[in-house]
């Protein structure tokens, strides 16, 4: 499943579960987007026929996402209503987008980054190998958890890597909040570390 934030709007990719709307689409859920911060949900487009996992909104509002069915990044500039193939083929675990628009995912062979807009990608030299990525509201820092659950923060555009804790067994989610906190979904639940943790 995948979520992503931008302006005020969420929107979400996944599978259906035993409550979701028959209009919201099977097997996939395609793309929902809620514009009362999630309180109801509208399918907008793929109903039915696409599986985003990796999805993340830029700093310019802009869409990226990774469906099941494909390799291809696809952008969307109108809340995810419509989505167009960037070029980049890639089988990536996570894609966020940092301050300078730069999109950058996670794949087994480790950190690639994109600098126009997801049409090419090339390796970030001397990255953590991690699988989950995503920015800061403001999307000057990153965070991810590289393979052995180890937590990383970068704060110069994935140039240099700190630690910054550890993961309790297998991380499904991580974030940082507005105050710098990291939020992880871990097999402890959801804990939040501090910058020193």
């Amino acid at each position: 499943m995948g979520l992503a934030v931008t302006g005020d709007a969420f929107v979400a990719s996944g599978h259906p579960g035993a409550n979701t709307p028959a209009e919201w689409g099977s097997p996939h859920l395609g793309i929902i987007r809620s514009d009362d911060a999630g309180q109801t949900w509208s399918p907008i487009a793929y109903t039915s026929e696409k599986d985003f996992h990796a999805l993340t909104a830029g700093p310019d509002g802009t869409l990226y996402g990774l469906s099941t069915d494909e390799p291809a990044v696809l952008t969307s500039t109108d809340g995810g209503s419509t989505w167009t193939a960037a070029g980049a083929n890639i089988s990536a675990y996570a894609l966020t987008v940092d301050d300078t628009g730069t999109v950058y995912a996670t794949t087994p062979g480790g950190v690639l980054f994109s600098v126009d807009g997801a049409v090419t990608f090339a390796p970030v030299p001397d990255a953590p190998t991690l699988y989950l990525l995503s920015a800061s509201p403001d999307h000057s820092t990153l965070v991810g958890v590289d393979v052995e659950g180890t937590i990383w923060t970068s704060a110069d555009a994935a140039v240099s890597w700190v630690e910054a804790g550890s993961a309790d067994g297998q991380a499904q989610a991580i974030a940082l909040t507005s105050s710098g906190e990291i939020a992880v979904a871990d097999d402890s639940g959801l804990r939040l570390l501090g910058g020193d943790q």
